[in-house]
């Protein structure tokens, strides 16, 4: 009976471990962050494997997410975010845009 109590909390605390993550965060500015205007923000996710086989087209997703809010298709001050949670095997990016509507 002690056995399988051990190993029933060994699984629980494995699968703990596996959906907690690791969060990674990597961040570049395009341009200056301060900027005048209306502040404007979006973002893209997808899944990637092994580190290996990253998603494609999310920082283009993110920034038309943003200028599909901006009447005048103009922005300054635009700032990309990308954050990665390892899950062991699978990893999941998200990037996120900020920046102000001119």
């Amino acid at each position: 009976m002690k056995q399988i109590n051990a190993i029933l909390i060994g699984l629980m605390l494995a699968i703990c471990m596996s959906a907690a993550g690791c969060v990674f965060v990597r961040s570049s500015a395009i341009s200056d962050r301060t900027a005048a205007g209306a502040p404007l923000a979006g973002s893209a996710s997808d899944f990637g494997y092994l580190e290996l086989i990253a998603p494609t087209g999310l920082t283009q997703a993110a920034l038309a997410n943003v200028l599909g809010n901006c009447a005048t298709g103009k922005l300054t001050g635009v700032v990309t975010e990308l954050q990665v949670r390892d899950f062991f095997i699978v990893q999941y990016y998200t990037v996120s845009v900020s920046g102000s509507c001119i």
